[in-house]
């Protein structure tokens, strides 16, 4: 039995204009990459599983708008 060829996607990221001292530039781009992170593990989820993790709502709640998010 053959296997379905599998679509694949790259995606280049590049986030840059980090400003301050240099131990705040590390931890500017360190949060910056953790959110990247998590948003493409959502990202990925959606098209590949069907699931809609709501990671922003989980992770941030108190910034969510009221009606923004459909069930």
């Amino acid at each position: 039995m053959r296997e379905a060829p599998v679509a694949t996607a790259r995606m280049e990221i590049r986030n840059h204009g980090f400003r301050g001292e240099d131990e705040a530039q590390i931890r500017q781009a360190i949060d910056s990459a953790e959110g990247f992170a998590l948003m493409l593990a959502g990202a990925k989820a959606w098209p590949e599983h069907g699931l809609r993790l709501g990671l922003v709502a989980d992770r941030h709640p108190d910034m969510l708008v009221r009606g923004w998010l459909q069930a």
